[in-house]
């Protein structure tokens, strides 16, 4: 299950994240609201907060994710959950390959402000850059 997170705004979009992406979250949810802000933005930067993580399943809404035509358009991407992701994201180092030229980084649950932070740290001159 994927749903947006009220704290999203302007190029900065942040999504609740189960640990499985389907096909309809991906098609409803995750690219019609990354398209939303980049109407108005020539970057966009996502936060996925894992919740409830017990496994990853990539399948393949992820892949398509990854292959989406609008992913040269992020430059960063803020990954905040737990120890356990924590541990898959270091067993698992292939989640992120084909994010070229895009800045991952794992924050854990505590500093979920510090992630939204580095997020925004230098989206005005990404703003200003898609006027």
């Amino acid at each position: 299950m994927l749903d947006r997170m009220k704290e999203s705004s302007g190029p900065v979009v942040g999504f609740r994240f189960d640990g499985k992406l389907s096909e309809s979250d991906y098609a409803t949810v995750l690219i019609p609201e990354l398209e939303r802000a980049m109407k108005d933005h020539q970057k966009v930067r996502i936060l996925l907060k894992i919740e409830g993580f017990r496994s990853w399943r990539p399948g393949e809404p992820w892949d398509a994710f990854r292959q989406w035509p609008g992913i040269e358009r992020v430059d960063r991407i803020a990954v905040v959950g737990g120890e356990r992701w924590r541990e898959w994201m270091n067993r698992m180092p292939g989640l992120f390959v084909g994010f070229n030229g895009i800045d991952v980084r794992y924050f854990p649950e505590s500093r979920l402000r510090d992630a939204w932070g580095w997020l925004r740290e230098g989206s005005v001159q990404v703003l200003l850059a898609a006027q």
